[in-house]
Order: structure tokens, then sequence, then C-alpha cells
């Protein structure tokens, strides 16, 4: 849990620095709004009192917050459907939050949305993987997904593995590419 929390750190401050003692505010909002998703804390404006007097998180408002930061982030930032690091991390790091919390409905948009991004900004994506190597099998987790999503594109599983092995071999190496390739 040490390493998940550190790692978690790490790509909280890639994308934006971070003084706890303010309040965080627009994409700084959007990625403590993810990070406390994905650690299960500083969810006070997403709680509700039961019946009982027992103090819930309400997991709908929560699923609709870190939905409306998917939607803004999933768009191309940059011309040629090509991302910006900045956000291109944060997506990457919706595939990671997704596997870790097993929430279906981003499996499901990243299942979709995901290798489109990659073709537009494959090197981008993976030397976001190197920077950050505990992002690895939950986006190759989810472009493998690609293959196969609601019955489509199961026919160009191989031609992708055959026409990314040697670049993802390249650019990854090592237990890092076995890792990814695991998922194909």
């Amino acid at each position: 849990m040490k390493i998940l929390i550190a790692c978690c750190l790490a790509v909280l401050m890639a994308c934006s620095s971070i003084d706890a003692a303010e309040q965080p505010a627009g994409d700084r909002q959007d990625f403590y709004l993810l990070l406390s998703g994905l650690l299960n804390v500083n969810q006070d404006e997403y709680v509700y009192t039961d019946n009982t007097g027992k103090v819930n998180v309400d997991e709908l408002m929560m699923f609709k917050a870190l939905e409306k930061i998917y939607v803004a982030n999933i768009e191309p930032d940059l011309d040629n459907n090509r991302f910006s690091v900045e956000r291109l991390k944060v997506v990457m790091f919706f595939a990671f939050y997704a596997e870790q919390r097993n929430a279906s409905a981003f499996q499901e948009y990243l299942a979709a949305d995901l290798m489109p991004i990659y073709l537009a900004n494959k090197k981008t994506f993976v030397s976001i993987l190197q920077e950050l190597p505990f992002l690895a099998a939950a986006n190759c987790a989810r472009l493998s997904a690609y293959f196969g999503h609601e019955g489509l594109h199961l026919d160009q599983k191989p031609s992708f593995v055959k026409d990314n092995q040697a670049f993802l071999q390249q650019q990854l190496g090592g237990s890092q590419y076995d890792q990814c390739m695991r998922f194909f």
C-alpha cells in the first residue's frame, strides 16, 4: 500500500504542484479528487447520513465528479488528435484508478477510448510508461481490452501486436515490456 501511495503521489506531483495548506483549484482540484477517490480519503463533500445516522460516501456523486474529470480530459488538447503530457497522464492514471478500484464504468470507457489515444500519441504514451512504470499494467490491459470491446476489432489484434511489438520492446524493454505484452 505504501508503494501505491508513493506512486500516486508521484503522478499527482508530475501533473501539479501541491500545497497541502491551500484548497486545490481547477486542474489541481481534479487531480486531488482523482487521488482522493483512489485512496478513499478527503471525500467529505461526497457523503450523506442515512436513516440510522451513519455517514456514508455517496458513490454515485463521487462517480459523477470523477466522470466529469474524465470527460474533460479524454479529448485531445493539441492539434492532430494529440494530447499534452499532462492530459495524457490524467487519462493514463484513470486506467490505473479503474484497475485499482475495479471501476467497471471507467474500464469500459477506456476500452473504447484509450487505443485511439495511444495510436495518435505513441511516443508520449510510452515515455509516460517509462517515467511512471506503475501505470504499465493497467494501461496495457485497457489497450488490449479494445480488441473485442462490444464485439469489435477482434481481427485487428494480431496486426496491432505485430506493428507495435518491436517499438514497445525497444522503448520499454525487459520486464516492463513483458508485463505489457502479457495482456495481448
